[in-house]
């Protein structure tokens, strides 16, 4: 600052000098000669630009030093701030690129989604949806050795007709005495329902269990019901132990032993129980709440038997040798069953002398339905002391579709 001034005092004593200069040739008196008169206007015109230069000296020192006085260039902040103003490109510049990348990446699994979406999945060939437990809901208690249906009702959801060359077929679990596979009897076409019927057998000893069964297809194709493959069919019971007699006398129960018979038919040997009512080959199985005539359901055991088919068709099982003491009798209700209207049957009993080969009549019955029974009792009073063969037989008077015949609380008693 002290700089400037000291040449702006300069400048101005340098132009007090001319202008001095200038006045002083203006005021001579001598004769002006043409060579004076040159000099002079070059004087004039020297002073002239110099006044013109010291003028812009002057403001330019005039300028320098209002510049170097204010206050404002010392104290302004700008200068300060400048950085501030300079990293806001260094803050943008982060933000951009963090704001564009996060949406393309979330971007990239949403688009297979809706395209995977609105594209229809074809319907399997086979698949099947369970509807309903027809008979034996999971869970259901049976008796050991008890002879019973299973149906299932399902629905065919997949684009293929289920043929008869279609079947049910055992996969697991207790086979409960089961065919190993039942074929379908008719076909069964997309959307419709169909119910799979198994004859099933108890296990002969009490608990939990199981028996899982799954359709199978053309090629060995194997599939159950729900998203294919889908599960297993099944059935869960409860095993319990056979009710005792309730009449208290029983010597001995044709009920409770059923199976220690031996059972034929006019056709042939049958197994004993009878995977469920077959009314073409013949049927022994038991039940232990026996639907009557009337539709009543009775608590007392019941050894169902149906001759098979035939114009003489019987149905005959032989039991163990019993040895017969005076005063026992033989007792039983004999009834066809409810919805068998052609049932048309002769129900007898038959004795043996062991080791003879007559075979001899204690008596026989004939019934028909007509929502009544045949209470029977016999006296074995003539064959004390003698060990007896029994047998209980069946047979068909014409059809045998209908000819459920039962032997309800069967047994011997000595009262």
């Amino acid at each position: 600052m002290k700089a400037a001034l000291s040449k702006l005092f300069t400048l101005v004593l340098v132009s007090s000098l001319l202008l001095t200069a200038c006045n002083v040739s203006m005021t001579s008196t001598e004769e002006v000669k043409p060579e004076q008169v040159a000099t002079i206007m070059w004087a004039t015109v020297s002073t002239r630009l110099t006044q013109i230069a010291v003028g812009t000296l002057i403001a330019e020192a005039t300028k320098i030093a209002l510049y170097t006085a204010t206050p404002t260039i010392t104290e302004t902040p700008t200068i300060t701030v400048t950085p501030t103003v300079t990293s806001t490109p260094t803050s943008t510049f982060t933000l951009v690129p963090t704001a564009t990348f996060t949406p393309l990446y979330t971007s990239t699994p949403v688009t297979p989604t809706v395209t995977k979406t609105n594209t229809p999945n074809p319907i399997p060939c086979n698949q099947a949806a369970f509807v309903a437990d027809v008979t034996m809901p999971d869970n259901s208690t049976v008796y050991a050795g008890q002879s019973f249906i299973k149906t299932w009702r399902i629905k065919n959801t997949g684009s293929c007709n289920w043929t008869t060359a279609y079947s049910l077929g055992f996969q697991s679990g207790n086979a409960f005495s089961a065919p190993a596979s039942v074929p379908f009897t008719n076909t069964v076409k997309p959307g419709d329902t169909v119910d799979l019927t198994v004859n099933m057998i108890s296990p002969s000893t009490t608990g939990d269990f199981t028996s899982n069964w799954m359709i199978t297809g053309p090629n060995s194709s194997t599939f159950g019901v729900g998203t294919a493959p889908g599960t297993a069919l099944s059935v869960k019971i409860k095993v319990t132990s056979i009710p005792p007699n309730r009449d208290p006398n029983t010597v001995y129960d044709f009920v409770a032993n059923y199976c220690d018979g031996q059972w034929r038919t006019n056709a042939s040997f049958i197994t004993c129980p009878t995977a469920g009512y077959d009314y073409k080959n013949g049927t022994v199985t038991r039940n232990f709440a026996p639907i009557l005539e009337n539709g009543v359901m009775d608590d007392e055991g019941a050894l169902i038997t149906i001759p098979a088919i035939g114009g003489d068709g019987f149905i005959q099982g032989q039991f163990p040798q019993f040895l017969v003491h005076s005063g026992d009798h033989f007792k039983a209700t004999l009834l066809c069953t409810v919805n068998k209207p052609k049932c048309s049957v002769t129900f007898e009993l038959l004795y043996r002398i062991n080791g003879t080969n007559t075979v001899t009549s204690l008596g026989s019955w004939d019934k028909v339905s007509d929502n009544t029974f045949i209470p029977v009792d016999v006296d074995l009073s003539a064959l004390d002391g003698q060990s007896v063969i029994f047998f209980l037989k069946v047979s068909s008077k014409s059809d045998s579709t209908d000819d459920f015949a039962q032997w309800m609380a069967a047994r011997i008693t000595h009262p």
